[in-house]
């Protein structure tokens, strides 16, 4: 035998036999101090930790003091949204009715700080002590959905308004109360909104709001603020407008869905706007500083109809401070990109998004962009991304041209709405030109389009709203 196989036999002869496990045994990790069971139970749901009181006395109550984080949507028998019209059946569910009590029974049980609270399973006459008992222990994040199927909205109390803990505020068909003091949510630093009537001083009277978003909202709506550095719009409706009259920290301004025809989206004052999209190449009026951008039909009875977009010469101000612009690119439409983008001047990245091929329809080409004169945007453009990309004649088109002229261009992100074989990349690397690049630097890259997909995630909000 050798004396390494020696060794492991001493030592297995010298090793203790193990403690047997046994119900009267030590119970070692109830002997740890209080600081470290709490914090052992706050990475556990909510409901986890409350059982954990079965285990002995001394467990009863240690789940009551760990930092509250409750969703009641967790505690949804039907794993479905209560308040779709669909699911009206659900109201006098006996499940549901229990899963109120839990939610209750915990929530009112638990003496510690709140961090983040939502309800969706309660009616609005309901909601009002929770939303005081949140505001009494410092509730830092908030989730307002009120179960009523649209037939009512829930007010929100006068104490959540001067709520000095509040960061966060989601809220679904919730409604303010009509008199606002000078000054509310301290230190509220983001407000969602959904299907909620937006006061007009509101916003500027949040001192410390920095992210705004808002969706299903039809009425024109003014923004004022100090503070706001993102804005996320949905323009849920044809005829919406947006005016956002004085930001001077405004960096992003994100629209969920497009400035249709009808549509219209104002920009009077933010000089630090950095990220704007989505543009739509069917746009309805956008104003940004001085400059107006409006689209107008060229001609309606033509086979295919042909658009133009305008940029008011006499109020020209280019947009120098924009550095990151999205635009959606539709058929029939090409046209208007020369257009928007000479308003870009110092644009370093530019994200395209594609709803469908354009087939060997194309009416953008070199002329058009030789027209528009002097397309400054290209001395300083790194970046292009092109999602829904098919590879179609505008595809290539628009590519080429970027290609040949981005003296400084960096990468160029393909994400291909059909599956990519060798054969297809060689022959789009060669349409559009690779070869003859003006960057030396530049790469070309393709990539499957998926929901999962990094490339365009500053937009996935929108897009996968």
């Amino acid at each position: 035998m050798s004396s390494q196989s020696l060794h492991k036999k001493r030592m297995r002869e010298t090793k203790p036999p193990p403690v047997p496990a046994h119900p009267d045994g030590p119970d070692l990790i109830s002997q740890l101090p209080d600081w470290i069971l709490h914090s052992i139970l706050s990475l556990v749901p909510v409901k986890d930790a409350a059982r954990t009181s079965v285990l002995s006395s001394r467990w009863r109550h240690l789940w009551k003091d760990v930092p509250l984080r409750l969703d009641d949507d967790s505690f949804n028998p039907h794993n479905r949204r209560p308040y779709d019209d669909r699911y009206y059946h659900v109201v006098s569910d006996p499940w549901l009715d229990w899963s109120r009590k839990a939610v209750s029974s915990i929530f009112y049980s638990h003496h510690g700080p709140i961090e983040s609270l939502r309800l969706s399973l309660f009616y609005p006459f309901q909601m009002d002590r929770f939303v005081e008992t949140a505001v009494q222990r410092g509730i830092r994040e908030l989730n307002l959905v009120p179960f009523d199927f649209g037939r009512d909205t829930f007010k929100l109390p006068l104490s959540l308004l001067f709520c000095n803990t509040l960061h966060q505020l989601s809220l679904r068909r919730c409604t303010f109360p009509q008199a606002l003091l000078p000054s509310i949510f301290p230190n509220l630093r983001e407000l969602r909104l959904d299907s909620v009537p937006l006061p007009d001083d509101l916003l500027s009277k949040c001192v410390s709001l920095e992210t705004l978003q808002i969706s299903n909202y039809c009425q024109p709506i003014s923004i004022t603020s100090q503070s706001l550095r993102k804005i996320v719009y949905d323009l849920v409706s044809s005829r919406a407008e947006l005016i956002i009259k004085d930001a001077p920290n405004l960096e992003s301004l994100m629209l969920a869905n497009e400035v249709t025809i009808h549509s219209k989206v104002k920009v009077l004052d933010a000089p630090k706007l950095q990220r704007l999209g989505f543009i739509n190449a069917n746009v309805g009026a956008i104003q940004l500083g001085r400059t107006l951008i409006e689209r107008h039909e060229e001609s309606l009875i033509s086979l295919p109809p042909t658009f133009l977009v305008n940029v008011t010469p006499c109020r020209m101000n280019l947009l120098s401070s924009v550095k990151t612009l999205a635009i959606k690119m539709e058929r029939y439409f090409e046209k208007t990109i020369p257009t928007i983008l000479k308003c870009f001047p110092c644009l370093e990245n530019l994200d395209i998004m594609k709803y469908e091929g354009n087939g060997d329809d194309c009416y953008l080409n070199e002329d058009m962009w030789e027209e528009e004169g002097s397309l400054s945007f290209l001395d300083h453009l790194k970046s292009v991304i092109v999602k829904g990309f098919w590879g179609d004649q505008c595809d290539v088109e628009l590519l080429r041209y970027l290609v040949v002229h981005g003296k400084v261009l960096q990468t160029i992100t393909l994400l291909c709405s059909r599956h990519i074989t060798k054969k297809f990349v060689d022959i789009k690397r060669r349409q559009i030109c690779i070869e003859n690049r003006a960057s030396s630097n530049l790469a070309l890259v393709f990539f499957r389009d998926t929901k999962e997909n990094v490339h365009f995630s500053l937009w996935n909000d929108m897009i996968y709203y």
